[in-house]
């Protein structure tokens, strides 16, 4: 704002408000979904429940409170379903050629 003026510092924090919003709301959930087995609707969704739940810490801890309620699905019959749903689109494939 020194620098450039107003409307620089107005430019600069209009494409600094871009560039977050996508690597935040596409690109991380992506390939943090990949990562954990987790799709990114689900990683969405449990940043917004467990931020809900627990406020800020929630938002931190959501992946591995997410990938912990997943794997206690996973281990009853009854239940595994909702894991099979929380996976993504590549773990199933793995999931269904091991079978």
């Amino acid at each position: 704002m020194i620098d450039g003026g107003l409307w620089y510092a107005f430019a600069v924090f209009i494409w600094y408000l871009g560039i977050n919003m996508i690597i935040g709301n596409i690109l991380e959930p992506r390939f943090m979904g990949k990562g954990v087995g987790l799709s990114p609707l689900v990683v969405l969704l449990s940043l917004v429940f467990w931020g809900w739940v627990l406020g800020a810490v929630g938002m931190f801890l959501s992946i591995p409170l997410t990938v912990i309620a997943k794997m206690a699905f996973e281990l009853r019959e009854e239940t595994r379903w909702i894991a099979v749903l929380m996976d993504s689109e590549a773990r199933k494939e793995e999931i269904n050629s091991s079978q």
